[in-house]
This record gives structure tokens, sequence and C-alpha cells, in this order.
């Protein structure tokens, strides 16, 4: 099991990183990025979230995940790949002067669901943070791992 985690810490430190900044809304909103808590499965390190980027009225809903699956269960049921384990870390606020940022409150909404779902596309290679402006506190930011699913399935 060392190894194997080895080799996907391995593969995850490969990936191209970005940072993507958003104020949350809250359930019901028709436009924005949701987050919602689904329910923890038997084979989770700690809870799941959810991030819907959404527009009702370009009508899309682009979905990703926070999911931190106990490796050595998984691999009873699939595969392990490099976006299996991920992590919340937390940074001062001064970080997002050191790094590129793609601001979801300045981009959204997107034109159409064409123009989403390529956007959407982009992220799926490539390890990705999401930090709600929300969980800003006392200077320190909550950046999460989260990782793009059309349709998530943990197959």
């Amino acid at each position: 099991m060392a190894m194997l985690l080895l080799g996907v810490v391995a593969q995850a430190q490969e990936r191209e990183t970005v940072y993507v900044t958003f104020t949350s809304k809250v359930s019901g909103e028709k436009e924005g990025v949701i987050k919602s808590y689904p329910k923890e499965k038997e084979y989770d390190l700690s809870q799941p979230m959810a991030f819907r980027v959404k527009s009702r009225q370009n009508n899309y809903s682009l979905t990703f995940f926070h999911i931190n699956y106990d490796l050595e269960k998984l691999a009873q049921i699939r595969e392990v790949k490099w976006n299996d384990t991920m992590e919340i870390i937390y940074r001062p606020t001064s970080f997002l002067n050191e790094v590129t940022v793609i601001d979801l409150d300045t981009m959204l909404p997107f034109a159409n669901e064409a123009a989403a779902k390529a956007w959407g596309d982009t992220m799926v290679d490539k390890k990705v943070y999401f930090i709600d402006k929300n969980d800003t506190v006392d200077g320190t930011l909550r950046l999460i791992q989260v990782k793009y699913r059309k349709v998530y399935k943990i197959f």
C-alpha cells in the first residue's frame, strides 16, 4: 500500500496547479457557485463537498467535488487514481498575490453551456483548488482541492 500511495502522490505533484476563487451562494440561487455536503460513504476519509457552478439563465451546471478517499478501501473496489486523495490546506490571504488566480466572481456567468463545459474540461487533468471567499477567516484562506465531474461515479 505504501508504494501505491507514493505513486499516487508523485502523479499528483506532476499536475499543473490552478487556483479558483469565488464567493459561494446559498442553495436555491440561480447564478453562481453553490456549495453543498453530500452524504459520506464508507470509503470517504472526510466529509465530501460539492460545488455547482451554475447559471439558470445560460442553461448550464458544472459540478466539482472534494472527496478524500480511504485508498485502502478504494483499492478493493477499483484502481486508485492520482486525484483520489485530496487535501484542504490553509494559507495567508497574501498567498493570492503569489499565484495566478481565476476569479469566478468576475467570469460568471459563462456566455453559454458550451463555453462553461469547455472551461470545465480544461480543469480535468489539473490539480485544482477552490477558494471560497466566504471561508476566509482572520486573514487565512482555505484551499479545497477539487476535481471536475460531468457525471460523478466512484467507478
